[in-house]
């Protein structure tokens, strides 16, 4: 999953080594979607980073691109099919077998694809739509806590998996990237399913990494895994979904590591590492690299990548202490976090909030009501409703005290 640098101890006489890992990341500008400077720049990325893109000849490769739900290529919600068919194109030139592969939240893939921009790109290139119906279950009996996960069968069947995630912002694990795109291994409603297991942010990313260490670990013989991220135009704000804004970002981000990958992107839109726990339970699990000190950034300086005043979530700031007692019960929890809330000027009554809602918050509007109605004892707070919601009418109010508590924290 990297390089293996090897450092020596100076005051020992024998000369004894220390090995440690370290992983290469490779940061390329980008400014635009064109299609030749798109694989110009990944081809330029992978040789940096080592990756030799002869490994792809006879071999079945899936791509796992950003799928979220129906949406058009500049809300920033999706990887960008030009972006998919730029990857597509340097695995096909290499003698590789490319084949699609995702779970989007609701709709099944197939469906999905013309609503994405993604139809016309599989058709000219002669690509396979993954089937994603059926299951299977990938064991890892030395995960921390989740050792067990159903995941789509066409996984299995792969000989290397390309992870090609976009950079987003998110309500509960604060940015989605390398690391939180792989979820998407796991079928639809199954993965709303997952919220009630771990229904809160410390949990959720810890399961994330579980599930991380079994697709890294579990498969046998193990996969080989490339992170090429969609950073050209990312989300802030309320990402991941409708409620989000696209914002310019210009880069492309590559590596065998997703903790790194995603360090990377977090670095350059000037959000705290820190904040992403994804990143940094995955480093004290010694994913791959155990220090951000073994990343090794190549290609464009960091200097030259970063932006300002990019906008993070306003989702809750309390992190690990809202998943403590009494902080989880319900009363102290509506008191303290933020709760969806839709708004009747803009709700359709799609009900795909309530399709989707692991907790079963969400019924149906009585007879003259304009809105679906929200259960928030029921509610867990994984903003699932929010993330599905095609017309972004699903907005955030904080709690009664939350105002109290955050004035407090932050003086």
């Amino acid at each position: 999953m990297g390089m293996t640098k090897v450092k020596k101890n100076k005051n020992d006489r024998n000369q004894s080594q220390e090995v440690y890992s370290t992983t290469t990341v490779a940061l390329l500008k980008c400014k635009s979607y064109q299609l030749q400077n798109l694989k110009k720049q990944i081809a330029a990325g992978l040789n940096l980073t080592g990756i030799d893109p002869k490994i792809f000849k006879q071999q079945r490769v899936l791509l796992k691109p950003n799928l979220l739900m129906a949406a058009s290529a500049e809300k920033a919600i999706t990887t960008h099919p030009e972006f998919f068919r730029a990857v597509a194109q340097i695995v096909k030139s290499h003698g590789g077998r490319p084949i699609v592969a995702e779970n989007p939240a609701i709709t099944r893939l197939d469906q999905i694809l013309p609503k994405v921009g993604y139809d016309r790109i599989i058709e000219e290139e002669g690509i396979e739509i993954g089937r994603m119906q059926e299951t299977r279950i990938l064991h890892y009996k030395k995960a921390r806590k989740f050792k067990r996960f159903e995941i789509s069968q066409a996984f299995f069947h792969a000989d290397i998996i390309i992870n090609l995630p976009k950079f987003k912002t998110h309500g509960i694990t604060y940015v989605t990237g390398a690391v939180k795109n792989l979820f998407g291994v796991i079928p639809g409603l199954l993965k709303s399913q997952w919220h009630t297991k771990a229904p809160n942010a410390e949990e959720f990313s810890e399961m994330i990494l579980d599930l991380n260490e079994a697709l890294l670990k579990g498969f046998q013989p193990p996969k080989r895994f490339l992170h090429i991220m969609d950073a050209i135009v990312g989300m802030e704000g309320e990402g991941p979904g409708p409620t989000g804004r696209p914002r310019e970002i210009g880069a492309i981000i590559i590596g065998e590591n997703p903790i790194a990958v995603d360090y990377a992107a977090v670095k350059v839109v000037g959000l705290e590492a820190n904040k992403v726990r994804t990143i940094t339970s995955g480093l004290t699990r010694g994913l791959g690299i155990s220090n951000l000190d073994e990343i090794r950034m190549v290609g464009e300086p960091m200097e030259n990548m970063k932006i300002d005043h990019f906008q993070p979530t306003r989702h809750s700031i309390f992190g690990n202490l809202v998943s403590r007692w009494p902080f989880t019960s319900n009363t102290v929890r509506n008191w303290i976090t933020e709760k969806p809330v839709p708004q009747p000027e803009n709700c359709t009554l799609c009900l795909k909030c309530m399709e989707i809602c692991p907790a079963k918050a969400i019924t149906r509007p009585g007879k003259k009501g304009k809105r679906p109605a929200f259960d928030y004892d029921k509610c867990i707070r994984c903003y699932c409703c929010m993330e599905i919601c095609p017309q972004a009418a699903i907005g955030l109010k904080k709690g009664r005290l939350q105002w109290m508590i955050e004035k407090t924290s932050l003086s």
